[in-house]
């Protein structure tokens, strides 16, 4: 069904600022992103925007944005930029972008934004809580109700009455208010991930808006969610592939002759609670360490390193030491993200409401997901979800699609986008990866560039 021709009737306001809304980044002395901006030669202000777009006479919020300046003679216009998440804040990444961008940056005012509830962007929280209560897996009955209890104690403790509004068409329409008060009659944009789903969100509701826009690493933006997540069977066979290059360096890891045998002496940890690094690593949580170097190719080596310290027992690396601090950590930028990551997850009204449903689905896929078999417990407990009409993609504007082959989002889903939108270009790796405009992928920079510089 299509999105109904009101809504997008429905533009968000924007409050009027002041003459000259641009300042200093850096907020005080402690303020290090807003430091690295300022250094950088940004300036920031704020957007105000309703905080139900579709109800613009209401409260309002303020976006935190930030900007450099285009510093070539043939300026091109803004590119607004995000890294996806959801729930992760976006003000300073233009600064990780820039060295990508090269030469192409300085035809741009480069625009960073902290979507709402994220960053600087009227941030809220869920209470205290770790990555460690809410991202778990469930391959025991024992270990489902534990996790199912921390995901109700968690969303119990949400602002819903705010968060209810978290979702990526109204991000989509904070995209264009942010255009308007930019002054802006076309923007370009970048996006990275859920970044990506967001810019074809902003493509179909205001397709009149958009010079250049690439989307990298896109999902299937007309589904679920919960149809987002399901995608165990693909992490599996990324262990698998995993495992294969590592029995075949069985003289430098000496983890297993085959594939088979790695996976068969990983699977008997399930059974364990390991202690690593102060750290106690059981079945709900070893499934997301091992995920932690699955997703690039690049971290093969590092996933040798881990497995090796979790079947030695041994000293594991730097970098699985700052893993699990950060997973059982308990902090406010990593209680906001969370607050923000699951609205904008759970508001989907694919969610099942019911955690019985989600256990049905662990045992049903446990044999092609014995690893892997996870569970989003806490949007069975949010009962806040969005009453807009399903998107249906299909425009005219002009649009990179780049996607990694291997990827454990099917590549079918930028496929399916791409037969969709008749101006697009897709253009695809040979890799595993989630996110290939990288330094690691030269092509695809290339492309890229070349695209925005054209």
């Amino acid at each position: 069904m299509r999105l109904l021709a009101a809504f997008l009737l429905l533009l968000p306001t924007v409050v009027p600022a002041a003459a000259d809304p641009w300042h200093h980044c850096r907020s005080g002395p402690d303020d290090v992103e807003g430091a690295r901006l300022a250094e950088a030669g940004a300036k920031c202000r704020t957007v105000t925007v309703p905080l139900d777009p579709l109800h613009p006479d209401g409260r309002t919020i303020d976006l935190a944005i930030s900007r450099i300046e285009a510093k070539s003679a043939k300026r091109r216009g803004v590119l607004l930029v995000n890294p996806g998440g959801p729930g992760g804040p976006g003000i300073s990444y233009p600064l990780d972008l820039a060295p990508l961008l090269g030469e192409v940056a300085s035809q741009y005012d480069l625009i960073g934004f902290d979507p709402r509830f994220t960053g600087r962007s009227n941030p809220v929280d869920c209470g205290p809580v770790r990555l460690a209560d809410v991202l778990r897996s469930s391959l025991t009955i024992a270990d489902f109700r534990e996790s199912n209890r921390r995901a109700a104690k968690f969303v119990a403790g949400c602002p819903r009455d705010v968060l209810k509004h978290a979702s990526i068409r109204n991000v989509a329409r904070d995209l264009d208010a942010i255009r308007r008060a930019l002054g802006e009659q076309r923007i370009s944009y970048y996006g990275v991930s859920w970044g990506a789903d967001l810019g074809v969100v902003h493509s179909q509701l205001f397709p009149g808006t958009v010079d250049r826009m690439v989307v990298d690493s896109v999902t299937d933006v007309e589904g679920s969610e919960y149809h987002h997540l399901a995608t165990g069977e693909r992490t599996e066979a990324a262990f698998d592939e995993w495992a294969a290059w590592a029995a075949w360096r069985d003289d430098k890891y000496h983890l297993g002759r085959s594939g088979q045998q790695i996976r068969t002496a990983v699977t008997r940890l399930l059974t364990k609670t390991l202690t690593i690094a102060g750290h106690r690593v059981d079945s709900a949580a070893l499934p997301w360490l091992l995920q932690s170097a699955l997703g690039d190719e690049s971290d093969r080596d590092l996933m040798a390193r881990n497995v090796s310290a979790l079947l030695r027992g041994t000293e594991p690396p730097d970098e699985l030491k700052a893993w699990l601090d950060q997973y059982y950590g308990q902090a406010p930028m990593i209680t906001q993200f969370l607050a923000a990551s699951f609205a904008f997850t759970c508001n989907d009204r694919g969610w099942p409401n019911h955690p019985a449903t989600y256990w049905r689905d662990i045992q049903r896929t446990r044999t092609t997901q014995p690893l892997f078999a996870t569970a989003i417990l806490p949007c069975a407990h949010w009962t806040q979800h969005t009453d807009e009409p399903s998107l249906a993609i299909g425009n005219d504007t002009s649009m990179l699609i780049v996607q990694a082959e291997r990827d454990n989002i099917p590549l079918s889903w930028a496929q399916s986008l791409h037969r969709k939108l008749p101006n697009s270009t897709l253009k695809t790796i040979d890799r595993r990866a989630h996110g290939v405009y990288d330094e690691r992928v030269p092509s695809m920079v290339e492309a890229v560039n070349a695209y925005l510089a054209g």
